[in-house]
C-alpha cells in the first residue's frame, strides 16, 4: 500500500490519499512545512491575480480582433454584437478561441500558429489558477509553489519562469490584437500601427447606450 499525504489545499486542510499500486500516484516534491507558513496563500493569491486578470484581458482583446473582423467598421450593430453577444456570459473564452480558428482569413495569417499557441497556453494557465489547489512550496525553492488538480494529481509549479513565459505570450497577443491601451499600460510598449482600440470601444459602448436609450 502506497500512502502520500499531500498538504496545504485552499482551505488548510490535510487530505490523505492511498493508492493500491506503488507509483499509481507520483509522490509529490513538496516542503509540507509550509502549513506553518501563513506567507504561502499570498504568494497563490499573486500568481492568480496577475494570471487570471491577464487572461480576463486576453479574453477582451480577442473579443475586439473578432468583432474588428465582422464590422470593421464601427456603427450600432458593431457595438451590439460586441457589447451583447462577444461579451455575453455564455460566450466563454473557449468559445471565441474555437470562432477565431473557424475563420479561414486567420488560418492564412503567417503567425497564426503562435496565435493559437499564445492563446492555449494563457486559457490552460488559467484555468489551472482558477480551479487548482495549493500543494505546497518546491523542496529546492521556497519562491517556488506548487498547485495541483485533486482529480489528476497533476501538478503545476508556480515560479518565476511560468511568469515569464506568462508576460512573453500575453505582450504577443497584446500586440497582435490590438489592444493597445493595456500594452501601453502594462508593458510600456506603444503599436503604432493599430488605432487605440481603448477608445473605440469606450465610443462604440456610448453609442450602444445612446442607442439603448431610444428602443
Amino acid at each position: 500500500m502506497h500512502r502520500i499525504i499531500i498538504a496545504g489545499s485552499s482551505n488548510g486542510r490535510t487530505a490523505v490519499f492511498e493508492a493500491a499500486n506503488e507509483g499509481s500516484i507520483p509522490s509529490p516534491a513538496v516542503d509540507t512545512n509550509m502549513l506553518k507558513d501563513e506567507n504561502i496563500e499570498e504568494k497563490l493569491d499573486w500568481y492568480r491575480g496577475k494570471i487570471l486578470s491577464g487572461a480576463s484581458e486576453i479574453e477582451k482583446s480577442l473579443g475586439w480582433r473578432l468583432r474588428t473582423y465582422f464590422f470593421p467598421t464601427s456603427n450600432i450593430n458593431a457595438s451590439i454584437f460586441y457589447q451583447s453577444i462577444l461579451n455575453a456570459s455564455y460566450f466563454t473564452f473557449e468559445r471565441k478561441i474555437a470562432l477565431y480558428q473557424k475563420i479561414p482569413y486567420f488560418k492564412k495569417l503567417r503567425n497564426y500558429a503562435q496565435v493559437i499557441n499564445s492563446l492555449r497556453f494563457i486559457q490552460k494557465l488559467r484555468n489551472e489558477l482558477a480551479h487548482w489547489e495549493l500543494l505546497g512550496y518546491g523542496t529546492k525553492n521556497r519562491d517556488e509553489i506548487i498547485i495541483y488538480n485533486p482529480v489528476t494529481f497533476k501538478k503545476r509549479r508556480l515560479n518565476k519562469r511560468i511568469i515569464e513565459e506568462f508576460i512573453a505570450h500575453d505582450k504577443r497577443l497584446l500586440k497582435f490584437f490590438g489592444w493597445n491601451y493595456k500594452l501601453e499600460s502594462k508593458y510600456g510598449i506603444k503599436n503604432k500601427n493599430i488605432s487605440n482600440s481603448r477608445t473605440i470601444e469606450i465610443r462604440e459602448f456610448a453609442r450602444l447606450l445612446r442607442y439603448s436609450k431610444r428602443i
